[in-house]
């Protein structure tokens, strides 16, 4: 049972700071609190001589509702949170909806866990800076027929996909959205965006939509650290500037092991790992975009059969080690001097496949930097034993019959949702989508046991018991 319940009113979301007030109530408060939330989309449309729908704006601003709540809904120990949406909308298609709050409200429990009520009202403002600009648009930025929107995280998924993208003739132009509110993200993304094209001769755009927050100190606000619902909220954003792009389509680049993200223990259930690019994510996403615009709308991950390793390779067939060596794949805390630590788990499977792939990690990480009592304090945190686990389970059920109704019977909760659960309007539903998954399971586990990357390794390994 929620024992309180935090409301989150939202006036206008504009460009502006001082236009964009939040009333945040929390059930066992009399008094309401206020912070800020606001959009920068204007730079990263303005560019390209695009105007937003209405039902572009309204997803916009349905993405920023969901980061401010998600990022400012303190959770309670032990119990869910229940969260309360109230947000102005521009279409009639979302205010009078019976089925839209219903598809959130089962969408983001499948993010995040929690219970969540949307409620929409009219949007009577001025509209941001993008929505009353001119609707003319220049002829040399009309759509291209070969165009690709993707997310862009300045990660290495991200530049190995577009790389495999753009070596396979995907399409002639790629468009990059970056999404996030810290400076040092969008920093991070648009180094690597521009290292990449000094050295390539396909063509990459790289724009912005950044959120931004403010009075959060003052209102006395405690945001919680999960932050579960930040894939969606990126989703979504790239989902309405591809929308903006005349395109039908959202790219994600992640790799089949990563985006199905399986829990290393048993005892590891439910939520304890993020489902940020999850198949069934990506088909959420799908079906409330398509039924906010109207147009029939995909989010897609083609690398969903690959390994990281087998995407990294191409990045030794274009040249682009170097580049491979800025991008950064740390889950915790950024760091101004080595940014990644080298020990959690996306850091581990970085290192993992870029030692399978045999290309030279010229990445710092701290576990390899400070003194043995420092290198000691960093193994004791490590990922690695877990994850090394997890590839001898994962080997050892492919040496026999069944592999993926016993990967099933592990991981109920995530694998069974892909086979059994997706949204009908999903690209990947039935038995041979089942099988390709199985089958980059089992290449991931097998990698694990190359000799180079057990060397690798070597000076790390600790052994878990079970």
């Amino acid at each position: 049972m929620h024992d309180k319940t935090i409301t989150f009113d939202f006036e206008e979301i504009s460009d502006e700071l001082k236009r964009s007030k939040v009333g945040v109530r929390d059930s066992r408060h009399d008094s309401p609190r206020e912070i800020r939330a606001s959009i920068n989309d204007w730079k990263a449309i303005r560019h390209r001589g695009l105007q937003p729908t209405r039902a572009i704006s309204d997803l916009i601003d349905l993405a920023v509702s969901i980061y401010v709540a998600d990022r400012w809904a303190k959770a309670t120990k032990g119990y869910p949170r229940a969260i309360v949406v109230r947000l102005p909308v521009r279409t009639d298609e979302v205010l009078d909806s019976q089925d839209i709050p219903q598809i959130l409200h089962q969408m983001l429990h499948w993010f995040t866990g929690d219970k969540w009520s949307f409620e929409f009202v009219r949007h009577t403002g001025a509209g941001r800076r993008s929505e009353r600009q001119s609707t003319m648009r220049l002829k040399a930025n009309s759509k291209s027929p070969k165009a690709e929107v993707a997310l862009w995280s300045g990660g290495l998924d991200a530049l190995a996909g577009l790389c495999n993208r753009a070596d396979q003739g995907i399409a002639e132009r790629f468009v990059l959205v970056g999404t996030g509110a810290k400076a040092a993200v969008w920093g991070l993304q648009n180094r690597v965006h521009a290292d990449l094209k000094q050295r390539v001769d396909f063509v990459t755009d790289l724009v912005r939509l950044q959120i931004r927050l403010s009075g959060t100190r003052h209102s006395r606000l405690r945001y919680g650290n999960l932050n579960r619902a930040r894939g969606a909220v990126f989703l979504l954003l790239g989902s309405a500037y591809a929308l903006l792009e005349q395109q039908t389509a959202l790219a994600i680049y992640e790799n089949g092991p990563g985006a199905l993200n399986l829990p290393f223990r048993a005892s590891e259930v439910g939520l304890d790992h993020s489902r940020g690019v999850h198949p069934q994510s990506l088909a959420w996403i799908s079906h409330l975009v398509s039924t906010i615009s109207g147009t029939d709308f995909t989010v897609h991950n083609p690398f969903i059969g690959w390994t990281k390793a087998e995407m990294c390779s191409v990045l030794d067939k274009m040249n682009l080690s170097a580049v491979a060596g800025i991008t950064r794949s740390c889950d915790r805390s950024p760091r101004s001097k080595i940014p990644q630590c080298g020990t959690c788990s996306s850091c581990i499977l970085r290192r993992q496949a870029l030692l399978a792939s045999s290309i030279p990690d010229s990445s710092d990480y701290l576990v390899h930097q400070g003194t043995d009592q420092q290198r000691k304090k960093y193994l004791a945190e490590s990922h690695l034993p877990y994850m090394m686990y997890q590839a001898r389970n994962l080997r050892q059920i492919f040496t026999g019959e069944d592999a993926w109704d016993v990967l099933k019977y592990k991981h109920p909760t995530l694998l069974d949702d892909i086979a059994m659960r997706l949204p009908a309007s999903s690209e990947h539903v039935g038995t041979d989508f089942a099988m390709e998954l199985a089958e980059v399971i089992r290449r991931y586990g097998y990698e694990w046991s190359l000799p180079k990357v057990r060397k690798g390794f070597a000076s790390e390994h600790v052994d878990i018991v079970n």
